[in-house]
């Protein structure tokens, strides 16, 4: 009788949980290297001060406390600033600093594409 194959993952392959779980000190890394680059345009910079700042604010435009819905405004304006900036940096700039793990770039990307598709523009790459 032959014995099930156990199923290996590949070693570059990430689970989304995995993913997901790395994708917030990534993105910390990220921009803290993308604000500090000289190639970087100086408004995609200020958008990354103005989205640490309105983070750290205790002020929000929905307040944290409330169920369900305190912290969306985070995460839409989160959303927002890494779309846009993901748009104005340069792409060779965005793979220098990003890393390794390039699939979950590229998802992050395609969710950009897919929302200004919405608008009705195209991010710029």
């Amino acid at each position: 009788m032959k014995e099930p194959e156990e199923k290996t993952e590949e070693p570059n392959e990430k689970r989304p949980r995995e993913s997901l779980l790395t994708l917030v000190p990534r993105l910390a890394r990220f921009v803290y290297h993308v604000s500090r680059d000289p190639r970087v345009p100086w408004a995609a910079k200020a958008s990354l001060v103005g989205l640490a700042a309105y983070l750290a604010s205790p002020i929000d435009i929905i307040p944290d406390w409330v169920p369900a819905a305190g912290y969306l405004d985070d995460v839409l304006v989160v959303g927002f600033v890494v779309s846009y900036v993901l748009a104005r940096v340069p792409p060779e700039v965005v793979r220098e600093h990003w890393g390794e793990d390039i699939h979950t770039l590229e998802r992050i990307r395609d969710l950009a594409r897919r929302k200004g598709k919405r608008e009705g523009k195209e991010p710029e790459h």
